[in-house]
């Protein structure tokens, strides 16, 4: 998904990851949010769909896959949605430390404010409220922005499941995820 030239430049390159559970539920619902996406069926059906990588740009796993597989060729910094959560100043510290910048404790607390998810959910520029005033999205596409919230969709068969697919496919990679957080 990347540009060819960036490979090749070596550009510094963010990836934000997320508990893949939480990423099927949270594109379930953005898939209900952009117009240029068939809307879901069921959260049953576009379940499948995402394990059987049908959903809109391919398998999850072959993804993260190859992002990690590429970490030791790329100037790449993993980010993981669940510990900016629990821990947002902190990652913005290890992330400006990544890209060379020596920001003031001040500013510092400024990007940690204006990146917070009530911010960002009330931010026009983050929450694509022009878009969908263009009706490219048909309804705001940010949701909650919490971890856990997969265990209000997945069946017990659904989650075992998952996590059968996941063991299969994701062993041999140093993957840790937080699954869940008390908010």
């Amino acid at each position: 998904m990347l540009p060819i030239g960036v490979k090749a430049k070596r550009a510094k390159v963010v990836y934000v990851m997320r508990n893949p559970k939480e990423v099927l539920v949270s594109f379930y619902h953005f898939s209900h949010s952009w117009s240029m996406l068939e809307t879901p069926k069921s959260f049953e059906a576009f379940f499948q769909d995402f394990m059987d990588g049908k959903a809109f740009k391919g398998l999850w796993f072959d993804h993260v896959r190859e992002y990690q597989n590429e970490k030791d060729k790329m100037d790449i910094h993993f980010v993981r949605y669940e510990d900016m959560l629990k821990d947002l100043r902190g990652e913005v510290v290890k992330l400006c430390d990544f890209l060379g910048k020596d920001l003031t404790d001040e500013a510092i607390d400024h990007v940690v404010e204006m990146s917070t998810f009530r911010n960002m959910k009330t931010n026009p520029k983050a929450n694509h409220k022009d878009l969908i005033e263009k009706q490219r999205y048909n309804r705001p596409t940010m949701r909650r922005g919490v971890a856990g919230d997969w265990k209000n969709f997945f069946t017990v068969a659904q989650n075992e499941y998952f996590d059968r697919v996941f063991e299969e496919k994701m062993s041999d990679l140093a993957l840790n995820f937080t699954w869940e957080i008390n908010q």
